[in-house]
């Protein structure tokens, strides 16, 4: 058991390290783009903050809602080995998550916005971000293309990808704990 949860944690950190790295590293390629059309800027500190704090709210009342966490279970945290949910946590809420949005928040927002109207740029990335997650309950993928809207405005208003990174590792954190 010690060296399957060991094995599966640092496939995902590996997995969502590569990701990170192959995406910055193909931004860094991007000849005539500037960092700023990824999003790669700092963000305001006060729509930042507005935007998690409202972001954690649509979290907290969307687990009410329909009960999309599941129970508080912390057996299998605490059966695992200290490095195998280290390594998922890193995984789960960093990576992952940084990786997801400079995909989505990043690149494909700022190649659509080009083309289509900021409305549908947010909209279109919230749900190919959503359907990214297919395996889950049609509700829950409800619930992620909500996300994923809020996640697009906080792009959108701050100019920046390090806002939902933010958002979208806080999620995980909650949901994965």
């Amino acid at each position: 058991m010690t060296v399957s949860a060991i094995a599966s944690a640092a496939t995902k950190v590996a997995i969502s390290g590569g990701a990170v790295a192959l995406i910055l590293f193909r931004m860094s390629q991007a000849k005539s783009r500037d960092l700023r059309w990824f999003g790669i800027t700092k963000p305001g500190l006060v729509p930042t903050a507005i935007f998690v704090v409202v972001y954690i709210g649509w979290m907290l009342a969307s687990d009410q809602l329909i009960h999309w966490r599941g129970p508080w279970d912390f057996r299998p945290w605490q059966s695992a080995p200290l490095l195998a949910s280290a390594m998922r946590v890193l995984a789960v809420c960093l990576l992952g998550p940084t990786a997801e949005e400079l995909l989505f928040r990043g690149v494909i927002f700022s190649w659509l916005k080009e083309r289509i109207p900021l409305t549908l740029t947010i909209l279109l990335t919230a749900v190919g971000w959503a359907l990214l997650h297919w395996s889950y309950s049609w509700a829950v993928i409800g619930v992620i293309v909500v996300d994923g809207v809020l996640l697009g405005a906080a792009r959108a208003r701050t100019g920046s990808v390090v806002p939902p990174i933010i958002m979208h590792a806080l999620y995980n954190l909650y949901a994965i704990w």
